[in-house]
C-alpha cells in the first residue's frame, strides 16, 4: 500500500494518509448534530437527588455549602440563590440593607440527560442520578 501519491516516481505528492484524515475530518464535521436543550422541571427529588444538585452549585461557589427546597425544580425550570445577609446581634441586616448578588440557575434536558446551567457563566453540568423532563409551560 502506498502512502505517498508521487508525481512520476519524484517523491512529490501529498501523504495519502493526511488526505484521508482531511477527508473524514470535514466529513466528521458535517454529520454533527448540535442537540436543543429545553427548560425541565422534575416530578420531584430525593436526597440523593437534592444533594448532586446542592452540590453541583456549591462547586460552582468554590466549595461553599449551599442549600436547596426539598422540591426544588418541581414547579419551575430556574431558582435563584442569594447570599445570606450579615445581619446584627438582633437579626436585622447591617445598616438596614444588603447588597449581596442573587444567582440564578437553570434545569435543562436533552430528552435523555438533565443538566444544571449557571445562568452567570452558561457553564452546563450534567445532573447524573436527576431524572427531569421537559416544561412544556
Amino acid at each position: 500500500m502506498a502512502l505517498f501519491v508521487t508525481n512520476k516516481g519524484k517523491g512529490k505528492g501529498l501523504p495519502a494518509a493526511a488526505l484521508a484524515i482531511a477527508l473524514s475530518s470535514a466529513i466528521g464535521c458535517a454529520a454533527t448534530k448540535e442537540v436543543a436543550l429545553h427548560k425541565a422541571i422534575t416530578n420531584g427529588t430525593s436526597a440523593s437527588q437534592k444533594q448532586t444538585i446542592e452540590n453541583t452549585i456549591s462547586n460552582w461557589f468554590g466549595g461553599v455549602p449551599i442549600s436547596v427546597a426539598d422540591n426544588v425544580f418541581s414547579k419551575a425550570s430556574s431558582i435563584t440563590i442569594e447570599r445570606k445577609a450579615k445581619v446584627d446581634s438582633r437579626g436585622l441586616p447591617v445598616q438596614g440593607r444588603h447588597d449581596n448578588p442573587v444567582y440564578s440557575f437553570t434545569l435543562l434536558s436533552d430528552g435523555e440527560q438533565c443538566l444544571l446551567r449557571n445562568d452567570q457563566t452558561g457553564e452546563l453540568a450534567k445532573l447524573e442520578n436527576v431524572k427531569c423532563y421537559t416544561n412544556h409551560v
